[in-house]
């Protein structure tokens, strides 16, 4: 029986890769001669350059930036080179959430008025001075909702008020804008190609944008959701004169705070959903070739994880051929019931109510745990299929056993 470990990292306590070790080694415990085949996974957030990297030659590129708030720290960005329609492309790895991420901060230090994405713009330049010639960003997990504003002044744009001022940066200093200057861009911008993997596709602006969704969680208050919504929707009515369309509506422009807005201002970008992108860079249907299970999770798995988060996503992949898959999670939210279109079923790993120091630290025991007891069910399931009741006749038996033998096959 070949088992398929394909899960993101569980926020805050484990990788993907600890992750996929541990279901590995609840299901061992049940299933020991079981060819197990582990797939870490990322969705354009956090852990994305690893994911890759794991699985693809390249070099990690280490460089002295800033963090959500101004303080100079440490990030990275990836080199690799990848086969494009047969020619080898200097390809860049930039995970905005290194320099610009929400761990980043801690709980007291969010600052959503104020946080700027500049460091990930200083990344960015790094890698075109390094002469790349395509850039890969993964969003999500960011702390920032200046609509990558922080990005375009760190690659030599330049954002005035009705005075003549530089905006200093920040998502709420957006309300202020009254001009956009391109002329010191990098010269490169225009050169490379650029690919935005995304995990949500939600709207710049409203009741579904980067403001309303995602600014809770980077600590605004309902206030500052209002305020920030209405200076991003400016931001967009003075970037439309440069880029021709007003994205305030376009989908997959909410990810990371509004950040393809300012994106599109220096680059030609494509967004694509970052867990198809790495599912892709990963061969991922070669992968599941043969495979009886998959089994995937996350921290947390609800209705945003049908918006292109990992757990759907390689989901859909097995779906197709015909593979069932289970979702194991840290913690299951609201609606659920949604995703069982794809899953065949769902496992939360927390045990009892606990505070969330305790779930953190004692996650990679329950995901253990509560991996063993999935593959336990499994087992009993073929024993019942496999085992006859008196009442059934012998071609019966027969046809249970082939079936059982052919969903669960060696």
């Amino acid at each position: 029986m070949k088992i398929v470990i394909a899960p993101d990292s569980f926020k805050e306590s484990l990788d993907a890769h600890q992750v996929a070790s541990c279901i590995e080694r609840g299901f061992a415990d049940v299933f020991p001669h079981a060819e197990f085949v582990k797939m870490p996974l990322a969705d354009g957030g956090e852990g994305t350059v690893d994911v890759l990297l794991a699985a693809l030659n390249g070099k990690k590129q280490q460089l002295l930036t800033t963090d959500p708030i101004g303080r100079h720290c440490s990030a990275y960005w990836a080199s690799l080179e990848q086969t494009v329609d047969g020619d080898n492309v200097k390809t860049a790895l930039v995970e905005f959430a290194q320099a610009s991420g929400l761990d980043r901060l801690t709980v007291e230090e969010r600052a959503p008025l104020i946080a700027s994405s500049f460091g990930t713009g200083l990344l960015i330049k790094d890698a075109l001075d390094q002469g790349v010639e395509q850039i890969i960003i993964g969003l999500g997990g960011s702390a920032t909702n200046d609509a990558g504003a922080g990005i375009l002044q760190a690659l030599g744009g330049k954002l005035f008020d009705k005075k003549g001022n530089e905006l200093s940066g920040g998502g709420a200093e957006l309300s202020q804008l009254a001009s956009i200057d391109l002329d010191g861009l990098h010269p490169r911008c225009k050169e490379v190609t650029f690919v935005v993997a995304c995990d949500v596709n939600n709207p710049l602006c409203g009741e579904s944008g980067a403001s309303a969704v995602f600014g809770p969680q980077k600590g605004a208050s309902q206030a500052q959701v209002e305020q920030l919504d209405t200076a991003i929707d400016h931001f967009a009515d003075i970037a439309q004169t440069h880029t021709g369309t007003n994205h305030r509506d376009t989908a997959g422009f909410g990810a990371a705070g509004g950040t393809p807005l300012g994106l599109s201002l220096a680059f030609n970008i494509q967004i694509k959903a970052g867990i198809e992108m790495v599912l892709d860079a990963l061969d991922a249907d070669k992968v599941l070739e043969g495979a009886s299970l998959v089994l995937t999770g996350e921290g947390q798995m609800d209705n945003q994880t049908l918006q292109g988060k990992t757990p759907f996503g390689i989901a859909q992949r097995a779906q197709k051929l015909n593979i069932p898959t289970i979702g194991i999670a840290g913690s299951l939210g609201k609606e659920v019931e949604k995703l069982y279109g794809s899953m065949s079923s769902l496992f939360g790993t927390v045990r009892s109510p606990q505070s969330l120091s305790q779930v953190l630290g004692e996650s990679e025991q329950n995901l253990i745990r509560t991996s063993r007891n999935v593959a336990a069910t499994l087992q009993l399931g073929q024993q019942i299929l496999s085992t006859p009741t008196p009442m059934q006749s012998k071609g019966d038996q027969l046809a249970i056993k082939d079936n059982s033998e052919n969903y669960y096959a060696n």
